[in-house]
């Protein structure tokens, strides 16, 4: 770690320095040709020398714009908007002696109607690199249509999504997700389940950060991946309905209608989502259990089919207010109830060491489940009239509640097929999840140019969660108080951060620090067990950060970043009640989690703004993990700090128009993951080297229509310790055709062409050897049709809640 830190410290002090003194500003106005503020406007501030895209901006209230910070140089800037034709400014240069540009008004004028010959369009790019981020442009894509958020997810660069839902980032787990800056506050599998029902048209871009700033929450040692919804600016009322149709070897559809009215002073605004999925999950296990010599002694192989049914109505109302130019005051209530069936059927087939079959056990499982979600949120935003100063306070409330009940039937039969015996079980599963979560963020410019980011933030988070099991004899469902409790948790985050950052000659420097003060208390309750029962802790981290980057020419630059960040346990992690998966499975929690640390290093160059390529590395100390044990015939599953990984990795990503009617993006990442801990009191030194892979080619063709190839894969991985994920992949394909003169588009595309997005898990510990292939439904082909009416629709949202609702844990 020393030697690799020293080495990018020393490449970056190599790099001369030309800072320059003075503060620059290149400021403007637009308007039409009636002087009427246009609205919407984007602003791209250019190179003249090479054409070179610098910064975007887009005009406010007032129709100004600004740009601050800019390096010395001749420049122009160009001027887009819908329904106006583009406008470019004449070059201007900013020097030692003319820091401060100010442009003569743009007039914009209406573009005609009448156009037969050609038709100029202009698409963003599939992928963006800014200096902090990658952005996914999710329109950019013709497969996204139809698709859900969490479909979009896989397919972005450097993002991986295992069998449980469990998202990676370039190799490492524990990715804080971010819907418009707000978490979910669900587990894993939740926050798949509820990416899974939203419909990819609602997204606007995913944003990707790897070492974000002290502004974000310290959780999340992979980083922050933040999914923005559509907004809009302009006026009038307006909206967009999607409507689609999916088949696989079962059906599915995701719907969607977005409205939106605004004037000078309000924004109101309305979003309803409908969707469900029919879907499969099968499982084919083999479990090899080992005597002390290696030599097998008994052997379980398990076939488990899960046909899953669910259904999705999720809907967000909001109204901004804007009180005067700087200030607006807006509010925003939503909510969603997710009705959820599930049959799952399992087969265990018992062998000896020769492999003759000594018993067969049947579990069919029966699962309804409903989640139900409502949220509020109240937001304050005002800045001064050249937008130096600026405050944003957020305070939002959100409930959960989870109904579940399973019935679990186990059949016993001989190895000749005759029955035996049988047991009915019956598991119910409320749960109550209450978050308060109260934020205030406030920047301003310091002397010498450099700008502050401070802020403060609090959340409470308490939950209640039962688990009542009940065994059917002689015709009456009895409870159960071995396995049934009653586990409520409480806990309590307070955070502060600061940000400097500056821009002088070709160097941008941030450095910020943020502090994270958790305290939180749990307690079970069965009639059972007593032992460990209750748990209490607190503790106070700093978080540091620090952000560099260095632009060598017009060709060329650097970046380097640094940040040290946390991973909590998970709610449902520290309660050790016991959960069946089923006869041979069970999973448990584990209330002496603690945390894990991180410690993360970039290096970054960019050249030409098309080709990126960086260079990570990070230790975590005290690594979460799912931990595997043997007892008998039982495996145990249950998590725990299991030790130190280390991973580096490199990635390059490209955006290459080959012809002007076809663009490549290509990403990909090689990275190695090791580890060195201890699980169970077995030693665990294992290291894995991993290829991951995308690329999608964008063809546009006349008369509207366009089409997508693209593909994926990644080799063998072990994003787990003690798992081994096979190498797999997948090809996907789409088309579309404008319709209504640009308001409407039908889209047809095939996701998982060659059904080869069928992973295979190999695991080995202790005494057994296990092998699993899983197999989805991901072959699927859908259709859409997607209108916009009006303009498009504006959807403000902010909220002030962070990583607490990430980590809201439920089978």
């Amino acid at each position: 770690m020393k030697k690799i830190i020293t080495v990018l410290l020393v490449m970056s002090l190599i790099i001369k320095v030309n800072a320059q003194s003075a503060e620059t500003i290149i400021s403007g106005s637009i308007t039409d040709t009636k002087n009427a503020t246009v609205e919407a406007a984007t602003i791209s501030l250019i190179k003249a020398k090479d054409s070179l895209l610098v910064k975007i901006s887009v005009i406010d209230k007032a129709g100004k714009f600004s740009f601050t910070g800019i390096p010395y140089g001749t420049y122009y800037v160009a001027v887009s908007s819908v329904n106006f034709m583009q406008k470019s400014s004449k070059a201007f240069e900013i020097s030692a002696s003319l820091p401060v540009y100010r442009l003569d008004v743009l007039v914009l004028e209406l573009q005609a109607k009448n156009l037969n010959t050609v038709t100029v369009t202009s698409k963003k790019p599939l992928i963006e690199q800014k200096i902090d981020m990658m952005v996914v442009n999710v329109d950019a894509s013709v497969t996204n249509v139809g698709s859900t958020a969490l479909e979009v997810l896989e397919k972005s660069p450097g993002v991986l999504v295992d069998k449980d839902g469990n998202i990676s980032l370039k190799g490492k787990p524990s990715v804080m997700i971010m819907i418009d800056g707000k978490p979910s506050y669900l587990s894993s599998a939740e926050l798949a389940n509820l990416l899974s029902s939203m419909n990819a048209n609602q997204l606007s871009q995913i944003e990707i950060m790897t070492n974000p700033s002290a502004k974000y929450d310290a959780a999340g040692n992979a980083g922050v991946i933040n999914i923005k919804t559509k907004k809009s600016l302009t006026q009038g009322f307006n909206g967009n309905i999607t409507l689609s149709y999916g088949q696989g070897v079962y059906s599915k559809s995701n719907n969607s209608l977005s409205l939106n009215y605004r004037t000078d002073k309000i924004n109101a605004f309305m979003n309803y989502g409908y969707s469900f999925n029919n879907s499969f999950l099968k499982f084919d296990i083999q479990r090899n259990f080992l005597n002390a010599s290696g030599v097998k002694i008994s052997e379980i192989d398990q076939l488990s089919r899960r046909i899953n049914n669910s259904q999705n109505n999720n809907l967000k109302l909001g109204m901004d207010y804007f009180i005067n130019k700087q200030s607006t005051i807006g509010f925003s209530a939503s909510g969603f109830i997710t009705p959820q069936s599930q049959k799952a059927p399992t087969t265990s087939t018992l062998k000896d060491g020769s492999g003759t079959i000594t018993s067969v056990a049947v579990t069919n499982r029966d699962v309804d489940n409903t989640w139900k979600n409502g949220a509020a949120n109240i937001n304050f935003h005002t800045a001064s009239a050249g937008s130096n100063n600026d405050l944003l306070i957020n305070l939002d409330y959100l409930h959960y509640n989870f109904s579940g009940n399973q019935l679990i039937d186990g059949l016993n039969y001989s190895p000749s097929g005759m029955f035996l015996s049988e047991t009915n079980q019956k598991n119910i599963l409320p749960l109550g999840i209450n978050i308060y979560s109260a934020r205030a963020d406030y920047s301003q410019p310091l002397s010498n140019g450099i700008k502050m980011e401070t802020g403060l933030k609090t959340s409470i988070v308490k939950t209640t969660n039962e688990s009542d099991f009940f065994n059917f004899s002689n015709n009456v469902w009895k409870p159960d108080s071995s396995l049934s409790n009653s586990f409520n948790y409480k806990e309590n985050i307070n955070a502060a951060y600061i940000n400097l950052n500056k821009t002088f000659g070709k160097w941008t420097v941030q450095a910020g620090l943020r502090l994270e003060n958790t305290n939180y208390d749990g307690t079970q309750a069965s009639l059972s067990q007593k032992t460990d029962s209750t748990f209490k802790r607190n503790y106070v981290n700093l978080f540091p950060s620090a952000f560099a980057s260095y632009e060598v020419n017009d060709k060329n630059r650097f970046g380097i970043s640094f940040s040290k960040r946390v991973d909590r346990p998970g709610f449902r992690d520290l309660n050790p009640f016991i959960s069946f998966v089923d006869k041979y499975t069970y999973s448990t929690g584990n209330p002496f989690l603690q945390p894990q640390f991180s410690y993360n290093a970039e290096l970054s160059h960019t050249y030409k703004n098309m080709f990126t390529t960086t260079v990570n590395y990070s230790i975590t100390n005290g690594m979460i993990n799912e931990t595997l044990s043997q007892k008998d015939s039982l495996i145990i599953r249950s998590v725990g700090n299991i030790g130190t990984r280390y991973n580096w990795g490199i990635s390059e990503s490209a955006s290459i128009p080959i012809t002007p009617w076809l663009t490549s993006t290509i990403f990909a990442n090689l990275y190695n993951n090791k580890y060195n801990g201890m699980i169970n009191g077995y030693p665990l030194i294992a290291s894995q080297l991993t290829l991951a892979f995308n690329i999608n080619n964008q063809f546009s063709f006349q008369k509207g229509w366009s089409a997508e190839l693209s593909g994926a894969y990644t080799s063998r991985n072990r994003d787990e310790g003690q798992a081994i994920i096979l190498a797999a992949g997948q090809v996907s394909t789409g088309v579309s055709k404008s319709l209504l003169n640009n308001k409407a588009s039908i889209k047809f595309n095939v996701r998982d062409i060659f059904y080869t997005q069928n992973p295979k898990e190999i695991q080995n510990f202790q005494n057994v050897r296990s092998t699993m292939q899983m197999s989805r439904d991901t072959r699927v082909a859908t259709i859409a049709f997607v209108w916009r009416f009006g303009v498009q629709a504006k959807s403000k949202s902010a909220s002030s809640a962070t990583d607490e609702q990430k980590r809201v844990l439920v089978n």
